[in-house]
């Protein structure tokens, strides 16, 4: 689901990123986390606009600490819809659904 909104968005000519995928087929590993965590780091310093795709308002540890860091450096964060997790929602700026996010990332 995420990739298709994704391609969505390079659809619409607006410059977007994913910061990892979840590969279940694959084990996960300390430095397997440090590098996705840090390689997702790079790309947000890329943008200006966070955007975070949410299955009923879950997020995990590590999209949480992406979140974290994004405020850190000053970008906005949208995200698709609430988050459950109180200190994150507070840290989004609004919630836009996917042909929202695309008009605003046109203006």
């Amino acid at each position: 689901m995420k990739l298709m909104k994704w391609l969505n968005l390079k659809k619409s000519s607006i410059k977007a990123d994913i910061s990892g995928e979840w590969d279940s087929s694959q084990e996960d590993t300390l430095d397997s986390e440090i590098g996705a965590l840090l390689n997702a780091f790079k790309k947000i310093d890329k943008y200006d606009i966070i955007y975070i795709f949410l299955k009923k308002g879950y997020i995990g540890k590590t999209v949480a600490m992406e979140i974290s860091y994004a405020y850190a450096k000053n970008k906005e964060i949208i995200s698709s819809e609430e988050i459950e997790e109180l200190s994150a929602r507070g840290l989004v700026s609004q919630i836009l659904d996917e042909k929202n996010i695309i008009s605003y990332c046109k203006d």
